[in-house]
């Protein structure tokens, strides 16, 4: 679901941060999925990605 992988992006995040190491795109994902537990799709799978992007965008694909 989109609220474990946010947990799990959230300790690599942490651990990165520990070690100096830069993750823009993990942390771009982490923003995404971060937009999709707002909308209250926490436990729906990858799928839900989409619904993000349509919401960034401004427009709804399907």
């Amino acid at each position: 679901t989109i609220d474990l992988q946010q947990k799990d992006l959230r300790l690599v995040l942490e651990a990165a941060d520990q070690l100096g190491v830069p993750l823009p795109g993990v942390a771009l994902v982490f923003q995404f999925y971060r937009t999709l537990q707002q909308q209250g799709l926490g436990g729906d799978g990858n799928h839900a990605l989409v619904k993000a992007l349509e919401h960034l965008a401004g427009f709804e694909i399907g």
